[in-house]
């Protein structure tokens, strides 16, 4: 959006303006094809929206006064007696929306905040009064989130014909309050605890180097720290201590005494007042859980996932199996560095492990894989995997749609890719993919896939952007991150209910279809498929095909990252610990499935695991679908016909579609877990996904290289 806050000011004026003399309101059309998939699922039958999908107009939903009053004829319909549950769901929605459309950028300001104060204690009312009615029932298909009920949910006592007394009533209420209060604590440390992260991740200090004490370092990389003052001083370099160095430098540089001064100043910037904002966070979590009913907030998280691990016990059991499957490999990748090195050192590690899992190679495959086309055509691969159609729209400017520049848009049809006869099908929906990292306000810490409304998707990268003229070049790792993130559009797309109710279905489920085009994606003889060289456009060569799969340690680096996080939110008492205690504990759950001994200095939260401790307790669902996976793609292949033939085959897409990616699974199961949503008589749901094959583990691990 353009930095001129009277100008923006005077267009959003005008457009809102236009849609309401035009009698038509964006955000309750949306609403609307929410609803209606709502309806589709429930006794009140299928009605049609009415509403065709178009590519979304993000000027359309930026005004709050707009939203406010499609919330006030929301509420209005409730007042009059209409169907409660969908006028909730509509509701509820656009509460939702609001949040997402917030994260995005187009709903900020003054107004939207007092705006957003009206709807609150609208939907909380109108929540709560149809809970304490019987209108609404936890565990059924009312199309509201589990989340927003349990912030309204009072004793199930309440639902019942006599009139409870003002005391019963009085203690109901503050009940809810108090519940409520938690969960805005936790948000509260939560993002408390992120914006941490994102200072001790973001470049700090500045280390002084010569060209020979950064022997090693790719130029590519020694390029990022050369800014244009520095140019003049040839064989001078400062670099930044921050995520960037310890992810570019570290692992290249083959002076040992560079590798160490930047790891000890890197893990400096994560002292005492960083782990007393993660401790924060563990002690809101950890009161939340208590009053939720679960005993930890891990037990809490868990309990939607698959059997196999549906509390913490169950988590670290299936770590612990895994890791036997793994140790092997991992032990004779250190065994061969020791010989290398001698004594292995912690700040030597990712060095060693460079040399040993061909990083070097992957540099020169990312000559393949040019941002722009790579992206085109994992589209394209991922359209012939899952029966669908990705059709990139011409590039608008952001006085035409609100998405600046850099945003692409593709919609996506029913139907898998025919080259130009492609496009037949029916429209599922629209994919927006930001690329680049914009320069408004801090990088995110993660890529994500955001479900605005049913049949638009966003998908941010956060990729940093190429200087001005150059290609950017992805690696790797960056291809198959983009494929996950796809892997995520696809299944929003496909999925046949409401947004609520996809947000309702398991971590291990929603994550099936992402990790699956991921893993797809470093298969040799898909890499084959949309790798070209970003000049000549020829293929890889065969050598290079292979650097894309995993390697033993980026799975001992998972376990690592996941462990800490589980362990801390299962058996650490945050309240009677110090930050101090708090990093030792981190360090123990961490060098469990580390063959090489922490440093005195470290920090497991500096790592990966910092930014699973902010998600949550619930990694191990990445583990389950990396198992399910290895299982779908090993299969058994016909007499003469090839993986890719097989992945990539009609035949084998219709079978993901209709088992997975169009399924309308049991959302409400949800509600049917938590103890403060469930009713007398409630049964629990089972899981939507089948039990995970006994030989999963071994399968995911036996081919390593």
């Amino acid at each position: 959006m353009i930095r001129a806050p009277g100008i923006n000011g005077l267009l959003g004026a005008l457009r809102t303006a236009r849609q309401v003399l035009s009698g038509r309101n964006a955000f309750q059309d949306l609403a609307q094809i929410e609803v209606a998939r709502l309806a589709a699922s429930t006794s009140l039958g299928h009605r049609d929206p009415g509403v065709q999908l178009e590519p979304l107009d993000l000027h359309r939903v930026s005004s709050a006064a707009l939203w406010w009053l499609a919330c006030r004829r929301a509420k209005r319909q409730l007042q009059q007696g209409a169907e409660v549950n969908l006028e909730l769901c509509k509701l509820s929605f656009l509460v939702i929306l609001a949040g997402k459309l917030r994260e995005l950028g187009p709903l900020r300001g003054l107004s939207f905040r007092l705006a957003g104060w009206d709807v609150k204690n609208w939907m909380q009312t109108a929540l709560r009064g149809a809970l304490l009615d019987g209108k609404v029932i936890p565990g059924t298909k009312n199309g509201i989130t589990a989340r927003m009920l349990m912030m309204c949910k009072v004793e199930a006592s309440t639902v019942c014909s006599q009139e409870p007394t003002a005391t019963a009533q009085f203690d109901r209420l503050w009940l809810f309050v108090f519940e409520a209060d938690l969960l805005e604590k936790e948000l509260r440390a939560r993002n408390a605890f992120q914006r941490a992260l994102t200072q001790a991740f973001q470049d700090g200090e500045q280390l002084h180097f010569t060209e020979a004490e950064l022997a090693g370092v790719p130029e590519q990389f020694k390029k990022r720290f050369t800014g244009p003052l520095q140019r003049w001083q040839k064989g001078r370099f400062k670099i930044p201590v921050g995520r960037e160095a310890m992810n570019h430098i570290v692992p290249y540089c083959s002076v040992s005494s560079t590798r160490h001064q930047l790891f000890e100043a890197y893990y400096r910037r994560f002292g005492s007042d960083f782990h007393a904002s993660a401790l924060e966070l563990l002690r809101a979590r950890q009161q939340l859980a208590k009053q939720l009913g679960f005993r930890c907030w891990a037990d809490y998280e868990l309990r939607p996932l698959s059997e196999v691990a549906q509390d913490s016990h169950a988590a670290s059991k299936l770590f612990e199996d895994c890791w036997r499957h793994l140790e092997p490999a991992v032990a004779s990748a250190v065994q061969k560095m020791k010989g290398k090195a001698g004594v292995l050192q912690q700040p030597d590690e990712a060095y060693y492990w460079t040399l040993h899992g061909r990083a070097v190679e992957a540099l020169k495959l990312a000559e393949y894989l040019p941002a722009e086309q790579a992206l085109e055509r994992l589209v394209d691969v991922l359209g012939r995997a899952c029966n669908i159609t990705f059709r990139a729209l011409p590039a608008r400017s952001w006085w035409q749609t609100g998405w600046h520049s850099g945003v692409r848009c593709f919609e996506v049809l029913d139907g898998p890719p025919l080259g130009i006869a492609a496009g037949g099908g029916r429209c599922l929906g629209y994919v927006y993919v930001e690329l680049y990292g914009t320069w408004r306000g801090t990088r995110p810490l993660a890529p994500g896939a955001l479900l605005l409304a049913p049949g638009h998707v966003y998908l941010g990268l956060h990729l940093q952007a190429p200087s001005m003229g150059m290609t950017k070049l992805l690696t790797p790792e960056d291809a198959t991150m983009m494929a996950h993130e796809l892997g995520h559009a696809v299944h929003m797309l496909c999925f046949s209910g409401s947004a609520q109710e996809f947000q309702d279905l398991p971590l291990d489920l929603l994550e099936l279809p992402s990790t699956f085009a991921e893993v797809l994606a470093t298969k040799p003889e898909v890499v084959g498929e949309y790798a070209r060289h970003h000049q000549s456009g020829d293929g890889p060569p065969n050598s290079l095909l292979q650097v894309a799969q995993a390697n033993p340690n980026f799975f001992a680096q998972k376990l690592q990252s996941w462990n800490v996080s589980l362990g801390l939110h299962s058996d650490f008492d945050a309240f009677a610990a110090t930050p101090s205690e708090l990093q030792d504990r981190a360090v123990s759950l961490w060098q469990r499935y580390s063959k090489v001994a922490a440093s005195g200095s470290f920090s497991p939260l500096g790592e990966d695991a910092g930014g699973c401790l902010a998600l949550g307790a619930n990694q191990v669902a990445y583990l389950l679908c990396y198992l399910r996976t290895a299982t779908l793609l090993r299969g058994k292949s016909a007499q003469g016909k090839s993986a890719l033939k097989r992945w990539l085959s009609p035949d084998a897409a219709g079978k993901l579609r209709a088992q997975l990616l169009d399924q309308r699974f049991n959302s409400e199961r949800l509600a049917t877990l938590l103890p403060t949503l469930q009713e007398e008589g409630m049964s629990q749901l089972p899981h939507p996904l089948p039990p995970l094959p006994s030989e999963s583990k071994p399968g995911l691990f036996q081919n390593l290289r």
